[in-house]
């Protein structure tokens, strides 16, 4: 049985954002139960065509990577801190008041959103030509942004297209790019 599930971009879910100033395609999310409007993590990629404001999310941390264009000038509580295309995620609390301009025109981000009492998380780019291994334990999701990504866990093999994503849960695999293709791989583990 394949411990893979593929994610259909046709099912992800587009919506404004919080604070109404763009929108955003949600790709995954993990409720918590008896917690109404709150979640342990979720995934999502934004379209940011103008500068303005990030919507806040008290209580969260938030991982985001540029995916598109050339990046983005943030003011996190007063501190700059420029985000540019494919380079290393950036962290910072969803509490803060966060401010930005574009570097270059229109960008898309991919988020990383998580409950930083309940879980931890990391975000990370994968250039073309890598390897990874996924240890089991906690939830991982591979997003293909260019290429093929492949993921092998045990005899099965499973191929993501660009932009589609697999999820992982409590899954060892290995993650291959080929030539001219990227990936991010997001991981979240549950505290406690």
């Amino acid at each position: 049985m394949m411990a893979v599930s593929l994610l259909d971009p046709a099912r992800y879910r587009r919506m404004p954002w919080k604070n109404g100033g763009g929108t955003t395609t949600e790709i995954a999310l993990q409720e918590l139960p008896g917690a109404a409007g709150r979640f342990l993590w979720r995934i999502s990629i934004a379209d940011v065509a103008e500068a303005g404001p990030f919507s806040a999310f008290t209580g969260y941390e938030r991982l985001i990577a540029v995916v598109e264009g050339a990046g983005m000038r943030l003011t996190v509580d007063g501190v700059p801190a420029t985000v540019t295309n494919r380079a290393a995620p950036f962290r910072f609390s969803g509490d803060a008041a966060v401010d930005c301009a574009l570097l270059d025109g229109p960008i898309r981000d991919f988020n990383l959103i998580f409950d930083r009492e309940r879980a931890d998380a990391r975000l990370d780019i994968l250039p073309a030509d890598t390897a990874a291994d996924i240890p089991a334990g906690g939830m991982a999701l591979v997003h293909a942004l260019d290429g093929e990504v492949i993921l092998r866990t045990g005899d099965s093999v499973a191929r993501v297209s660009p932009g589609w994503t697999a999820r992982l849960d409590d899954t060892a695999a290995t993650l291959e790019t080929g030539p001219g293709a990227c990936a991010i791989l997001a991981r979240v583990a549950a505290r406690g």
